[in-house]
């Protein structure tokens, strides 16, 4: 009965492992550690099933390549790794006896990775749009890591998996104005990391937009009328302003006419220049009409003189093409026959 009992018992030892998963760097120590500790007399560590450090009699025996860099504690069966390399990734097993002849084996896995690293580089990092192109490096280092590029306006590349040692992702794109910010990322089971790249990109001036306040057909002379201009560039356009075709002197985003006279008619446009990309853009005339109205009308008034007017202007013209057109036709029973002569000397 009692070799039974024994028998049983030693098996449940047998077989009752224990299992982890450990995941270190480089360089970095590891210690295992027996869940089930015991008064050990021999202590055997191994891995995949080569001999690493075994304790027994108060004396330690190390494997071939493992004096100095492992260590056994007596009191609790432990085992500390140091100056892991990519070599110790594996199996390890520990063997316990105990004075009565009784063993408890335990196993685990280590896993040592690379630390990933990350490094972003670009042939240019201040462009100008459309005159251009910007070549992007995602350079990604480590072991069992994935790597991806991507931009402000979403993924440059496929996700790559599985990857070790070294892989460079390029991009080339045209220089745009959505172009802002490149990411390059890696990570691996030791964690992430990822850098940033800023491309500062220069566009316009694109077609300036002007226009006026308050809005109308025609203005009452005196009136304060503030034109507005504004055209999508970086850096910052220069602004200026212009009176059919000619430069005022005056810059700046609004152009502020105060008390307006009838000699102020005419088109105003704005005029929009960007230093860095050198271009040059005129805005769509913004036709100022400045008329003396009678007191008392309103604008619903004046707008309907303008039109009037507009109407009047338009019929006399069409009367006109009609008289000159009646004059111009020949008389009916009149012609004027022309004949050539061919003198012959």
């Amino acid at each position: 009965m009692a070799v039974i009992l024994h028998v049983t018992l030693a098996v449940a030892l047998l077989t009752g492992l224990t299992s982890g998963y450990n995941i270190k760097a480089v360089g970095d120590t590891m210690t295992f550690t027996p869940v089930k500790v015991t008064s050990a007399t021999e202590v055997v560590w191994r891995f995949q099933g080569n001999l690493v450090a075994s304790h027994q009699g108060g004396s330690d025996t190390f494997g071939t390549g493992y004096a100095g860099r492992v260590h056994i504690n007596a009191a609790t069966s432990s085992l500390e790794l140091r100056n892991l390399t990519l070599k110790d990734n594996g199996e390890y097993t520990v063997t316990m006896k105990t004075v009565t002849g009784l063993e408890n084996r335990e196993e685990t896995k280590l896993t040592v990775l690379i630390p990933v690293s990350v490094e972003l580089t670009a042939n240019e990092t201040e462009v100008i749009e459309f005159q251009s192109t910007v070549t992007v490096n995602c350079d990604v280092s480590g072991s069992r890591f994935t790597a991806k590029l991507t931009g402000n306006g979403g993924p440059l590349s496929n996700t790559f998996s599985g990857l070790n040692g070294k892989v460079t992702i390029s991009r080339h794109k045209e220089a745009s104005r959505d172009m802002e910010t490149f990411i390059c990322q890696g990570y691996n089971d030791l964690g992430s990391t990822s850098r940033h790249l800023d491309v500062k990109v220069h566009y316009g001036p694109y077609k300036p937009v002007v226009v006026a306040s308050p809005k109308g057909l025609s203005y009452r002379t005196g009136s304060d009328i503030v034109l507005s201009c504004s055209s999508a560039s970086s850096p910052a356009a220069q602004l200026q302003w212009a009176l059919n075709g000619t430069l005022l002197g005056r810059e700046g985003p609004e152009l502020r006419l105060e008390n307006v006279q009838i000699h102020q008619n005419g088109d105003y446009s704005c005029w929009a220049h960007n230093s860095k990309t050198g271009r040059n853009v005129q805005s769509k005339s913004q036709y100022l009409r400045v008329a003396v109205i009678l007191p008392g009308l309103t604008d619903g008034d004046i707008a309907g003189i303008v039109i009037g007017s507009l109407l009047a202007v338009a019929a006399l013209v069409v009367i006109l093409l009609l008289v000159l057109g009646f004059r111009c036709q020949p008389s009916k029973g009149f012609y004027r026959r022309t004949s050539t002569v061919a003198v012959t000397p």
